[in-house]
């Protein structure tokens, strides 16, 4: 089949690009401006789509993605970012061009592209979650906010990277309020959300579904972090609590196609807290047993049978040698090259572990130029290159408050002229 990925510069959209060559499909993608887009280098994207960054404005992105759907024949349009707020809110325009894909009704998107409506949403699916608190503009709770230090401070719409900050004091908690404050966070009512912390392992958790009916799931915990809060290193374990949960919480939303959440692994207790409303990272699933790619396009096609949820194995190693490299390289030189030594002789971590993001089969060529672009480039800018790095692939795909405003409005536009 020929498939179109909504986004170039994720880890996400580069493990799709693998997965669905190997499985001889076609596979395309769309590409904001950017040299080192991590799904432009590889064999294993045919072509690439240029379009505006999502992050600037979701409806110049979705003008452009439109004209390259009705230019070009795909039969399936994969969501691997957060372009999928604006293909929720305008799947009646994309669905006339004839492409196919998978993604929740915008109402039910609406419930957890927000952090503090995800909460909501994990509440009343009856899942476990850190002590929350949500911080208004009059600042009732800040005292609440205080005695749960240390804490997590979390925008409603932002990533992990770039709207979650940490506050380990008062003071912390006021510079980070303060901070939000100047921003303009909390005009027209707005929040923020705030979550005592956990201290325990990261458990990233993955489903696909249709219309609410889970169809497979995968968990695997993140045992070593990368750069930005990355895994670099992951191990399979699907607890068999995740599927009862993702069942409830997918019947709750009536979710259909990929819907991702982070926990913490605590003393045996899982404290749900993030929800992500897409497909993050398959690879370590597909090695695991369970092709959450394959359930994925099979709902998007609406080939699905009943049957119980599939998932995979527990005890899958894999790594991500190009987040290691950057988040060595932000501590120092030496420690980059330390990094570079284990990985070549299968040392440490790298030890009877898969690589997810850069494998050499099939791939040889472009792989090994972007690692190596990626070394000299870390040897020589240091800690700039790595926030250079993380910043611009952030950009491209996020999207922020005022985009997600921009989402809204629309959306109350067709709304209110009648228009679908």
């Amino acid at each position: 089949m020929k498939i179109l990925l909504t986004d170039a510069s994720g880890l996400t959209s580069r493990q799709l690009s693998t997965i669905l060559s190997r499985k001889h499909h076609e596979v395309h993608v769309l590409s904001p401006p950017g040299a080192l887009l991590l799904t432009k280098l590889t064999s294993h994207t045919t072509k690439t789509h240029p379009v505006p960054p999502f992050s600037a404005s979701p409806s110049a992105w979705l003008g452009a993605t439109l004209s390259v759907l009705r230019n070009e024949k795909f039969d399936i349009l994969l969501c691997s970012q957060e372009q999928v707020a604006i293909i929720s809110a305008s799947s009646t325009q994309i669905r006339e061009t004839g492409v196919k894909f998978a993604v929740p009704d915008f109402s039910s998107l609406r419930r957890v592209m927000d952090k503090v409506s995800a909460c909501n949403a994990l509440a009343d699916a009856g899942l476990q979650q850190p002590e929350s608190v949500v911080l208004g503009p009059r600042m009732e709770a800040l005292e609440q906010c205080e005695a749960m230090l240390p804490a997590y401070v979390k925008t409603p719409i932002g990533t992990a990277s770039a709207g979650v900050r940490r506050a380990g004091t008062h003071g912390e908690l006021a510079s980070i309020v303060a901070d939000y404050v100047a921003q303009g966070y909390f005009e027209d009512g707005g929040e923020l959300l705030v979550q005592k912390e956990i201290q325990g392992s990261l458990l990233m958790v993955c489903g696909v579904f249709e219309h609410g009916r889970l169809r497979a799931w995968h968990a695997c915990v993140r045992v070593r972090e990368g750069i930005s809060g990355g895994a670099s290193k992951k191990v399979s374990l699907p607890l068999p609590i995740v599927g009862e949960n993702l069942q409830v919480l997918g019947l709750l939303l009536n979710w259909h196609g990929a819907l991702s959440l982070d926990a913490i692994l605590e003393g045996g207790r899982l404290w749900y807290v993030d929800v992500n409303p897409r497909i993050v990272e398959p690879i370590n699933g597909l090695l695991a047993g369970v092709d959450l790619v394959e359930e994925l396009l099979d709902v998007s096609l609406g080939e699905v049978e009943s049957r119980a949820p599939k998932h995979g194995i527990e005890g899958v190693e894999t790594h991500q040698l190009l987040l290691a490299m950057m988040k060595e390289a932000d501590e120092g030189r030496g420690m980059l090259l330390v990094e570079i030594f284990k990985a070549l002789m299968g040392f440490d971590q790298y030890g009877g572990s898969v690589e997810e993001l850069t494998p050499l089969e099939g791939d040889i060529l472009w792989s090994l130029s972007l690692l190596v672009c990626l070394f000299l480039g870390l040897i020589i800018g240091g800690p700039w290159t790595v926030r250079k790095l993380s910043r611009d692939t952030v950009a491209n795909y996020a999207v922020g408050r005022k985009g997600w405003e921009e989402i809204l409005k629309g959306v109350d536009e067709r709304k209110e002229t009648g228009r679908p």
